[in-house]
């Protein structure tokens, strides 16, 4: 597969960080280690890196991913204050005793690849943040990695640079056909780039799907609540039938849960306003520029929903019909 991290655990006296990690990231494969601080992601970074020992388990490279060939990028750069910007991107390259020829040719690839011409003699505090974090990245990148390990990469970028880098990653993602084990709590930058996200929670990986498939069917009400945007509406189970009130719905039960429930909604549900269906009341409706945003009355439940047709009318009593199948969870 590439890199395979195998019942990995982590302890600091007797406090324990990482229970039991195991994953495995392919080729040309966007992961993101997706989870609230502190809950050991960036350690396991350092630990797929080799900069920082494994207590218990294994961390195997196969085909041709190996140590050697992968990059650890830190969240501050780390770019050397003494350099310019070319000094600072061939450090690694010197350091591996490529020929002169070579490593010119790979500066003047990579410093158009990075749109970093005109900036060849400035150093790093001379450049903007977002500026340094692509000479940061092209330090990495020229070394051709076939493992590259970003570790919080945008965090001190405004919401326009976060944009411009997620989208330059992608890129050269694409170009140089590297994988990636990216570490974030941004659930936007990670439902953006990864193939598939691995959530990490109170230490324990929780759930490792598509972003999609996470959004829409969480494994827990953890999952749920680190994801964030979740309805949670109670009710009956029964096999797969789950009732509110007077109102019986077809649902998926995972679980096999029995009895008291909640029925898990995400507030991007595909919504249509029908006939017949679950009767909600309108609230409120709102206009954002991430989509109309509205307040409804489910039951005794109040829910928000961001899918929904914008010429429903606050105090409308209608019916919904999901296009996404619905999943129950546990009380």
């Amino acid at each position: 597969m590439g890199l395979s991290v195998s019942n990995l655990h982590l302890q600091y006296g007797k406090n324990r960080i990482l229970k039991d990690l195991s994953f495995e990231v392919g080729p040309g494969e966007i992961i993101a280690l997706f989870g609230p601080s502190g809950v050991g992601k960036t350690s396991l970074l350092k630990m797929i890196a080799g900069i920082q020992p494994v207590n218990k388990g294994t961390i195997a490279f196969t085909e041709d991913f190996s140590k050697a060939g992968t990059i650890l990028v830190f969240q501050d750069f780390w770019l050397f204050p003494h350099m310019n910007v070319v000094e600072n991107i061939t450090f690694g390259l010197k350091a591996r005793k490529f020929s002169k020829k070579v490593i010119a040719q790979k500066i003047n690839k990579i410093i158009h690849a990075f749109d970093l011409m005109g900036l060849e003699k400035h150093f790093p505090d001379q450049l903007s943040g977002g500026q340094q974090q692509r000479v940061a990245l092209a330090r990495a990148i020229v070394l051709e990695p076939k493992l590259i390990l970003l570790d919080e990469p945008f965090a001190n970028l405004d919401g326009h640079l976060k944009e411009t880098m997620r989208n330059y990653l992608r890129r050269l993602q694409k170009d140089y056909r590297f994988s990636v084990v990216l570490v974030t709590h941004d659930r936007e930058e990670a439902f953006q780039l990864a193939d598939r996200m691995i959530i990490l929670f109170d230490g324990e990986i929780q759930q490792i799907g598509r972003p999609k498939e996470i959004y829409f069917y969480p494994a827990n009400q953890k999952v749920a609540q680190t994801i964030g945007e979740s309805n949670f509406i109670p009710g009956i189970i029964t096999n797969d039938t789950f009732k509110i009130g007077n109102t019986e719905l077809t649902v998926q039960n995972p679980s096999n849960i029995q009895g008291e429930a909640l029925l898990f909604i995400p507030y991007g549900a595909e919504i249509e306003i029908c006939k017949t269906g679950l009767p909600a009341l309108v609230e409120s409706s709102e206009w954002s520029p991430s989509g109309q945003r509205t307040q409804m009355k489910i039951g005794e439940t109040s829910c928000t929903f961001t899918n929904v047709s914008p010429k429903i009318v606050n105090e409308d009593r209608i019916f919904l019909q999901f296009n996404e199948s619905l999943q129950v969870m546990p009380r």
